[in-house]
């Protein structure tokens, strides 16, 4: 793991927030892991894209959500002694991600056919 370490989110404010990746979290990061994330996110969206296109703002903000939660996550587990750092981060976040979306849109899915 690199000197710098990671943080996802540093003050109690950002903390609360689910839906925050601060600047600085993402300024500790490596620029391949920032790669990787994004490709991955890219990934989502285009798999989730007729998603975007019913409910664009609701989308937006549960992605957000779903992304800084699966860098907690991929926080943690870098944070093992067994890992290995950046590769272990991405490999987490990539897992990560796509499941809490696709489980967020299931869920709304859900709510909006109980209405």
């Amino acid at each position: 793991m690199p000197a710098k370490g990671r943080a996802t989110a540093t003050n109690a404010t950002a903390q609360s927030r689910e839906d925050i990746l601060n600047a600085r979290a993402i300024s500790t990061l490596g620029a391949g892991v920032v790669n990787a994330m994004s490709a991955v996110g890219a990934a989502v969206i285009k798999k989730h894209r007729p998603a975007l296109g019913k409910s664009p703002d609701w989308f937006w903000h549960m992605f957000a959500k779903c992304e800084a939660k699966a860098a907690r996550v991929a926080e943690q587990a870098a944070r093992d002694p067994e890992a290995c750092g950046d590769a272990t981060f991405i490999e987490v976040y990539a897992a990560q991600l796509p499941k809490l979306m696709a489980s967020a849109l299931e869920s709304h899915d859900k709510a909006l056919k109980a209405k």
